[in-house]
C-alpha cells in the first residue's frame, strides 16, 4: 500500500513490466524523444535522460524526469564523442533546466535499425553511463518499435514494458519553449537569407534585360547613323570618281566605285561589330565577388594585349622600315578613305596597269580588299 501512494496515479503501462525494476517516464519526455526519432532527415539522433532513482518497497524505481538534445550523437554513432566540451554543456544545459536531478541515461533512435542492442551501443553506454540503474531508451520510427534497456549485474537489460506518468512538469516545458524558440529564430534567419538570395538573383537579371535593351537601342541608331553618312559619301565619292573617270578614259569607272563602296562597307561593319562587342554582357548572374575578380582579369589582359599589341606595331614598323632601306626602288603609300587599287595606280604610277604589280608587292590577293591606313608598298617603275 505504502508503494502504490509513493507511484503516480495518472498513468498509462506499455507492454508487460515484470520485476522488481521499474521505469517511469513522464509524458513531455516521451513526447520529446518520439519527435526526435520522427526526424527523418537524419538516421541517428540522440538525447541525453535526467531524472532519479528511487528504491520503494521491494522495488527500484527509475524516474525519467527530463531530457535534452544531444547534438553530438547525430548523423552517424561512430563519430559520438563524449569529452569534455561535450559534457560540460551538458551539465550547463542541466543546471539551467534540470538543477535537482541527476544524469540517469541516454536515449538513441536508429531509423531502420531496430532496437536491438550491438557492440558498438554496448560500448558507448558502458564507458558514458556506467553505473546501475542507468538507462538506455531506444527507438525506430520506421518499424515502429521502442525499448527501454537497463543497466544491471554488469550487462544492459532489456525490460519487457514500462509506464507513462502525467503531471505538470515546468522544468522540461521551459527547454521546449526554448529550444522551439531557437528553431524559429533559425529558420526565420535561413527565410531572410533565402529571401535576399532571390532578390539579388532578380536585381541582377533586370540589370541584364536592362542592358541589353539599350545596347540593342545604341546598335539601332549607330545603323541608321553610319547608313546615312555611308549614302552622303557615296553620292560625293562618286561624283568625284566620275569627274575624274570624264576626263581621263584611262580609268576604269566600276572599279574605282566597286572598290569605294567595298572599303566604305568595311569600314562600317568594323564599326558596328566594335559598337556590339564594347555592349556585350555577360549570359550568366555574377555575384558582387565574381564580378570584382572578372573585372581585375579583365584590366590585367587589357593591359597585357596592348603590351603585346605595341610590341608587335613596333616589330611591323621596324621590319617595314628595313625593307625600305634594303629595297632603294619602292615606296610606301597609305590608303586613304576612297581608295582602290585603282585609284592608287593611276595616282601613283599615271596609269591603272599597275594593278598587279602592286598586289604582288603586298601580297593581296582578294581583289580590292584594302582599308583605310593601311601601308602599301609601291614598287618604282
Amino acid at each position: 500500500m505504502k508503494t502504490e501512494q509513493q507511484l503516480p496515479k495518472n498513468i498509462r503501462q506499455i507492454g508487460s513490466p515484470v520485476g522488481h525494476t521499474k521505469v517511469y517516464i513522464e509524458d513531455y519526455v516521451i513526447t520529446f524523444l518520439n519527435a526526435l526519432a520522427m526526424d527523418r532527415n537524419t538516421f541517428v539522433r540522440g538525447a541525453i535522460l535526467f531524472g532519479e532513482k528511487k528504491n520503494i518497497s521491494n522495488d527500484t524505481v527509475i524516474f525519467v524526469r527530463g531530457a535534452i538534445e544531444g547534438q553530438n550523437l547525430e548523423l552517424d554513432l561512430d563519430e559520438a564523442v563524449f569529452d569534455d566540451a561535450v559534457w560540460r554543456e551538458i551539465y550547463q544545459q542541466k543546471d539551467r533546466f534540470f538543477p535537482d536531478l541527476e544524469v540517469i541515461g541516454w536515449a538513441l533512435s536508429r531509423m531502420g535499425f531496430s532496437v536491438r542492442l550491438n557492440d558498438k551501443i554496448k560500448k558507448t553506454h558502458f564507458e558514458n553511463f556506467p553505473g546501475e540503474g542507468k538507462v538506455l531508451y531506444m527507438v525506430d520510427h520506421l518499424e515502429q518499435e521502442d525499448a527501454f534497456y537497463v543497466y544491471r549485474g554488469q550487462d544492459l537489460v532489456r525490460q519487457n514494458g514500462y509506464y507513462i506518468y502525467y503531471e505538470r512538469n515546468p522544468m522540461m516545458q521551459d527547454y521546449l519553449v526554448e529550444r522551439n524558440q531557437k528553431i524559429r529564430e533559425a529558420q526565420s534567419y535561413e527565410n531572410m537569407l533565402e529571401a535576399k538570395r532571390d532578390e539579388k538573383v532578380i536585381r541582377q537579371f533586370r540589370e541584364k534585360i536592362s542592358k541589353t535593351a539599350k545596347a540593342s537601342n545604341r546598335r539601332g541608331m549607330l545603323r541608321k547613323v553610319t547608313s546615312a553618312a555611308a549614302a552622303a559619301m557615296v553620292l560625293v565619292v562618286g561624283g568625284t570618281m566620275y569627274y575624274y573617270a570624264k576626263n581621263d578614259t584611262s580609268v576604269d569607272l566600276k572599279d574605282m566605285v566597286r572598290g569605294a563602296v567595298q572599303t566604305m562597307g568595311d569600314g562600317v561593319k568594323n564599326q558596328i561589330s566594335k559598337e556590339e562587342e564594347d555592349d556585350e554582357i555577360p549570359s550568366t548572374l555574377e555575384t558582387e565577388e565574381e564580378t570584382e575578380e572578372t573585372t581585375q582579369d579583365t584590366e590585367e589582359t587589357s593591359t597585357q594585349k596592348e603590351t603585346s599589341t605595341r610590341k608587335e606595331t613596333s616589330e611591323t614598323a621596324a621590319t617595314t622600315a628595313a625593307s625600305a632601306r634594303n629595297t632603294n626602288s619602292s615606296q610606301t603609300y597609305t590608303v586613304r578613305r576612297g581608295d582602290t587599287l585603282v585609284s592608287i595606280s593611276k595616282r601613283m604610277y599615271g596609269t591603272q596597269k599597275k594593278v598587279e604589280q602592286i598586289k604582288n608587292a603586298n601580297g593581296i590577293e582578294d581583289g580590292d580588299h584594302i582599308y583605310p591606313g593601311q601601308k602599301l608598298l609601291i614598287p618604282n617603275s
